[in-house]
């Protein structure tokens, strides 16, 4: 029977305030909701639950990292050790399960090793769309879990025919970690031109806990933005392009000297035409184009006088047209192609290390390619004035291929493997009245091994090595949805139920428990097949104009379906409750803010 343990975290009180400003010529973006690509829907008319995380409420929450994000949005939570290592999970799934796009392109943060890290700066965040549950109809092969969307900040538009510049500096100071940031954007929009530039720098110590300060989780990096616009009848275009260099710390046992990412750097540059046409059969039409590079430098030194030095590095292309289309007054189609080509070469450099000498000079993934396309269409069809259903249907198609190298790396030839599949949902939404909204929603979703999952051998974490499995088979996932969403004039609040089966559930296991550490290999595998299932709620009531009091409830359970364990790694219940406060003096706008969380944690879980 595996234990279980509570852990209720003290009452935080966040304060937060800033000067309000408008200017009447500027104008804001549509909002896109990630789940169904539709404009005119707002995040309670899908048929699946998701949110909208704003720039405004990360302010009002004092939310200032990505994990401090996760964890306050309902149903999500996160994986973290400091800022340079945080992965989002998703109703108790993660890694490369929950697929994250940055303004609706894939972003390519695989990294080997373990240690995973979401290279966007939180500074560079304009609002994030959550979509939980499985998402491969409109966004292709990784959505097991759902969908992450960071959305950038760029230029407002502008009514006025001169330019109108604006922009905003900050600075930030956390104590646990001796944390300093500081950060500029500045924009500059006239009606059909605009553009803006931004920077953060941030650094931080390790992090302290009241048993121990935790070695090689600090980071000291920088991130720089920018873009621009231009919108003329009914087309625009524009160009974005962000880059992340920083110094990352890894946790690894304490009795090594050290172990971080050196100078690690991520390129993105994203480049998208629109036409919109309201009113006309075809209402609008995408082409989006991406371009990436990750270069990763991971310094390792187990003790004195050794070190294992390693580069990877990955260019990934992207290439995305999607057309919306109205036929009548009832439908609304979304359909398109989008593909994606991923390069990966590396190298190894090991001094003073006996047992992995032979290893010095072979890289810890062979050149890799892997290359995938998916056609998709969805219809969004107006039943009556209450009933709306979506349904949605994707093929895919993903090869990934490796050259080899010469022993002792584990694969000595070329090896090449295609993974296709079939992935759909079909969701309704019923309006019952004008406060409440029934949902339900089926979908199948499919992943194909990653090139790291396949082709990797070399560092984990800790001690020991991680070994890739070209013969992976790819997961895929039947997910069920059901709630009901209500919105008065003073209260709102969500209730949800889930179950998703997952297939070929892939993990890393332990292959040899009875080596030394250093010799332990964990390799990826299709353990098992998985079952998830939970509750979810969200709910807020507002006292008066300015206080409130909100809560959330977190249901999460997996079991193992192979061997009827649980599944490691999930807070089978989170709760988190308090009261805000929101007041304006003058020019200023406060949030104040009373929370507490709650955690039920299992031991002794699978692995």
């Amino acid at each position: 029977m595996p234990k279980k343990q509570y852990i209720s975290m003290a009452s935080l009180l966040l304060v937060s305030s800033s000067l309000l400003s408008a200017n009447e010529n500027f104008e804001m973006d549509d909002i896109v909701i990630t789940a169904t690509q539709n404009p005119t829907l707002n995040s309670n008319e899908t048929p699946v639950l998701s949110d909208v995380v704003s720039t405004d409420t990360m302010s009002e929450k004092s939310i200032t990292s990505l994990h401090e994000l996760f964890e306050q949005t309902p149903g999500v939570d996160a994986k973290t050790a400091g800022p340079g290592s945080v992965m989002p999970i998703i109703r108790g799934l993660s890694d490369e399960q929950v697929l994250v796009l940055v303004d609706g392109v894939r972003l390519s943060d695989e990294r080997p090793g373990g240690n995973h890290v979401l290279s966007i700066n939180p500074e560079q965040i304009e609002r994030v769309e959550i979509v939980k549950g499985p998402g491969s109809v409109l966004y292709g092969a990784g959505a097991i879990g759902g969908v992450v969307n960071f959305i950038t900040k760029k230029a407002k538009k502008s009514k006025s025919e001169t330019l109108e510049v604006g922009g905003e500096i900050g600075a930030g100071y956390e104590s646990n970690q001796n944390a300093q940031d500081a950060n500029v954007h500045l924009e500059a929009a006239s009606k059909d031109l605009s553009f803006y530039v931004g920077a953060d720098k941030r650094k931080t110590d390790n992090i302290k806990s009241p048993d121990e300060e935790i070695k090689f989780s600090d980071y000291d990096g920088e991130t720089f933005w920018g873009g621009v616009a231009y919108t003329k009848d009914n087309w625009s275009a524009e160009l974005n392009g962000w880059q992340t260099q920083a110094d990352i710390g890894i946790t690894a046992p304490r009795t090594f000297k050290s172990d971080y990412y050196k100078d690690e750097k991520q390129t993105m540059l994203n480049g998208k035409v629109t036409y919109r046409a309201n009113g006309a059969l075809l209402e609008q039409f995408d082409l989006q184009l991406g371009w990436q590079e990750h270069n990763r430098h991971r310094i390792r030194e187990p003790k004195e006088g050794s070190l294992v030095d390693i580069h990877v590095d990955k260019e990934s292309k992207t290439a995305r047209a999607q057309f919306a289309l109205t036929p009548n007054t009832s439908n609304r189609i979304t359909t398109g192609v989008d593909t994606f080509d991923e390069s990966l070469t590396s190298s190894r450099i090991i001094k003073n290390l006996p047992t992995a000498a032979t290893f010095s000079g072979v890289p810890v993934m062979a050149p890799s390619t892997r290359t995938g396309i998916g056609v998709f269409a969805q219809d969004e069809i107006g039943v009556n004035d209450k009933t709306k259903v979506t349904a949605g249907v994707r093929y895919d198609t993903i090869e990934s291929k490796t050259d080899g190298s010469s022993a002792p790396y584990f694969i000595t030839d070329k090896r090449s493997v295609t993974n296709d599949d079939v992935s759909g949902s079909i969701g309704v939404v019923y309006k019952a009245n004008d406060t409440t909204n029934l949902y339900a929603n089926i979908g199948r979703a499919f992943r194909s091994p990653t090139l790291i999952e396949r082709y990797f051998f070399g560092p984990h974490d800790g001690p020991g090595q991680d070994k890739g499995n070209p013969d992976l088979k790819a997961e895929t996932s039947l997910n069920s949805d059901i709630g009901l969403r209500l919105n008065g004039e003073n209260y709102r609040a969500s209730l949800g139920l889930f179950y998703n089966r997952v297939e070929n559930m892939i993990r890393k296991t332990l292959t040899n428990p009875d080596a030394t550490p250093a010799q332990q290999i964990y390799e990826y595998q299709n353990i098992h097949d998985a079952r998830l299932y939970g509750v979810e709620f969200d709910g807020a009531y507002y006292l008066s104009d300015t206080l409130s009091a909100f809560g959330s409830l977190n249901l999460t359970d997996g079991e193992n379906t192979t061997d009827n364990r649980p599944l490691n790694g999930i807070a089978p219940l989170r709760t988190r409750y308090g009261l805000e406060y929101y007041g304006v003096l003058e020019d200023y706008e406060s949030v104040v803010g009373l929370a507490a969380d709650t955690v039920l944690k299992k031991e002794n879980s699978e692995l």
